[in-house]
């Protein structure tokens, strides 16, 4: 059974403040969907994906269908293949473009301002100070045509910009709203949102990535030697302030002796953001932005469009909740 869809709407905003400002952008967005339901030997399993952001009609070709209508018949046979990996810690590598949701929950959120400004995140005293590895960094950009967390201002009127956040592994700024950033004594960096106008204005993440690496996939992998590879997750769980995380693992592999070999599924994986960001030891050269379209994040009761986006990257350690025990039957 496949089931297909599409969204498209044309949102239109105006900003008039007490100062004299008076801006306006309009944002219109768009996805299409596919979802796959098939049956073997009894076995059900389902898959779906979706590709759009702010996008028009001309992005949605017949090649672009086609790929996407294949990527989800192809997750949906691997998923029949699939094993449950071992539980315990183990090396994680994280696949490009997707998993940068990982970044976007378990670490973006604690370089909110709001959040530091109150002392809630672990980041609230790490200004200036190291919080990864020489070759980390990470933006957040509001600028990237056709990307979900692209404006051309946020809902204050600040203009959108490309922020740097951690650079060569260096905490050099948080995500501000004018309130944050009077309290900080800096400019805002355009991020202040809010959901609609029957909502205030908060510090949200727009487009979250990090810059690729120097690193290629297939050493990345060969490093890892005996884990898990993630190409997909969703589900998950944070705690702001300490960054304590949990995802479900809806695709990836094993990795055996520095190779993928067989699909995974039913999957948790748990740790810290903040630890695991010191603990990403290689970065690929193959950054990829999450092109989906029907991206949202949540917080304060608001939802708003976002997107976000990851080289191939190599955690030391994170835990793997599996069926068994590494090294044994549980």
């Amino acid at each position: 059974k496949v089931t297909t869809g599409f969204y498209n709407c044309i949102k239109h905003i105006l900003i008039v403040t007490s100062d004299g400002l008076k801006v306006a952008d309009v944002l219109p967005r768009s996805y299409l969907y596919v979802t796959v339901v098939a049956e073997k030997n009894g076995k059900t399993e389902q898959a779906s994906q979706q590709y759009g952001g702010r996008r028009d009609f001309s992005f949605y070709s017949d090649d672009l269908i086609n790929k996407l209508t294949n990527e989800v018949i192809q997750k949906v046979e691997n998923l029949f293949e699939a094993v449950q990996p071992p539980a315990g810690e183990m090396p994680v590598v994280l696949g490009p473009g997707v998993t940068g949701i990982l970044l976007h929950e378990a670490i973006g959120h604690g370089m909110e301002a709001d959040f530091n400004r109150k002392k809630v995140s672990t980041y609230s005293s790490m200004l200036g100070k190291k919080v990864a590895q020489p070759f980390v960094t990470i933006i957040d950009d509001g600028t990237n045509p056709g990307f979900l967390g692209s404006i051309n201002v946020d809902d204050e009127g600040s203009p959108s910009k490309k922020t740097v956040l951690v650079e060569n592994g260096i905490l050099t700024s948080y995500l501000h709203d004018k309130i944050s950033a009077k309290h900080y004594g800096v400019e805002p960096t355009g991020n202040g949102r809010r959901e609609s106008f029957e909502h205030y204005p908060l510090p949200r993440m727009r487009n979250t990535y990090m810059l690729g690496g120097n690193d290629l996939p297939e050493d990345i992998i060969k490093a890892a030697g005996n884990g898990i590879y993630i190409e997909n997750v969703s589900n998950g769980q944070v705690k702001i302030g300490e960054g304590d995380f949990a995802f479900y693992v809806s695709q990836g592999r094993m990795i055996e002796n520095g190779k993928l070999t067989a699909p995974i599924k039913d999957v948790n994986i748990m740790g810290n953001g903040p630890k695991m960001l010191e603990n990403i030891v290689m970065v690929g050269n193959d950054l990829v932005l999450h092109e989906g379209g029907a991206g949202s994040c949540g917080k304060a009761g608001q939802s708003v469009p976002v997107s976000f986006g990851l080289p191939t990257c190599l955690v030391k350690s994170l835990t793997v909740g599996g069926t068994q025990k590494k090294g044994g039957q549980s």
